[in-house]
């Protein structure tokens, strides 16, 4: 789950023949709560990974527009993800605004939209669309897992990004970064907290958004400093001792113990694959348990990297879920 988003900057569509988005910076934090369930059949796993843990800031331009503020007389509600124009796809806003040149102020247009997963569509005149808020992109905190030595293809998050109730949104072209001074908000019972962080360099780019995180590839990380580990099958993920890795300031990355509780009986691509909890007391302290923005905190036991943080429990945050590592590729 993504957070309903902050906008600090948004693209306005103000005239009829100079139609503009006004950029939402969005405070994104991607975390989830909700079980996801995969179609795609099982890939075979990898040899080796390379576990990071390091907060990445993800900044992406979306395929679609969401809409981020209503206007009065037209039923376009905020979250919704305009997918056609006239039923031709959409692909970025520049794509949009050209369509929507092409039209005279008062010639109807047909905007198809996917709310709460069902495509619905409206008539509407173009002039009517200039009151409307629109978004196009994203940006936020979450973990980046691990890096496939081989192939410099990582996998970051653990679930989909998605923006209040548009699940999995399709992303034109994205990014991460490395951060520095890395901001914890604590989380208490009945509430998550938060990650925040500095953005530094760009480290890589994406346009994959699964059900169980982003993929994309490496470009500007020399990882040759880091440990690569055997990735586990999932029966040998065992109840008992574990550690997640993770940025939790400004010294890099550390190792925090955690303890698997208990462990799902899945034989294909399915969140939740097992449950833990925070045990380290040093992260309890900094922390109060998982906080947004620990999305795809890789997890490591018996010397191999089994999976990453997906879920946080909010009535209890020191509880929370893991997906098997193979899941994500």
């Amino acid at each position: 789950m993504l957070n309903c988003f902050k906008h600090s900057l948004k693209y306005y569509l103000t005239k009829l023949t100079s139609f503009l988005i006004f950029t939402s910076f969005l405070l994104v934090y991607f975390f989830s709560y909700n079980n996801i369930y995969a179609e795609n059949p099982q890939k075979d796993g990898q040899s080796l990974l390379v576990p990071m843990g390091n907060v990445l800031q993800i900044d992406a331009e979306l395929k679609n527009i969401i809409v981020g503020k209503e206007a009065i007389g037209i039923s376009l509600k905020e979250g919704d993800v305009v997918t056609q124009i006239d039923g031709k796809s959409i692909d970025g806003y520049d794509d949009f605004k050209n369509t929507l040149d092409e039209k005279s102020d008062s010639q109807k247009v047909k905007i198809t939209f996917k709310r709460n997963g069902q495509e619905l569509y409206i008539n509407c005149k173009k002039e009517n669309l200039t009151q409307v808020v629109f978004n196009n992109f994203i940006s936020g905190f979450a973990t980046l897992t691990c890096i496939n030595p081989e192939t410099n293809e990582f996998a970051a998050v653990a679930h989909p990004i998605s923006v209040c109730n548009s699940m999995k949104i399709p992303i034109k072209n994205g990014e991460i970064s490395n951060t520095e001074e890395v901001l914890i908000e604590k989380s208490f019972r009945g509430n998550v907290g938060s990650l925040s962080a500095q953005k530094s360099e760009v480290i890589g780019s994406f346009g994959t958004n699964t059900d169980f995180g982003i993929r994309g590839t490496i470009s500007n990380l020399d990882i040759s400093q880091f440990t690569p580990y055997k990735v586990a099958s999932y029966d040998e993920i065992k109840k008992g001792p574990a550690q997640i890795i993770l940025q939790t300031g400004s010294n890099g990355t550390q190792k925090y113990d955690i303890e698997i509780v208990s462990i799902d009986n899945q034989t294909k691509p399915k969140a939740k694959s097992f449950k833990i909890k925070i045990t380290d007391e040093k992260l309890l302290k900094l922390t109060g348990g998982i906080v947004q923005g620990m999305s795809g905190t890789p997890i490591i036991q018996n010397d191999k990297i089994i999976g990453a943080i997906s879920h946080a429990v909010e009535n209890d945050p020191s509880l929370g879920y893991g997906l098997f590592i193979q899941w994500m590729f």
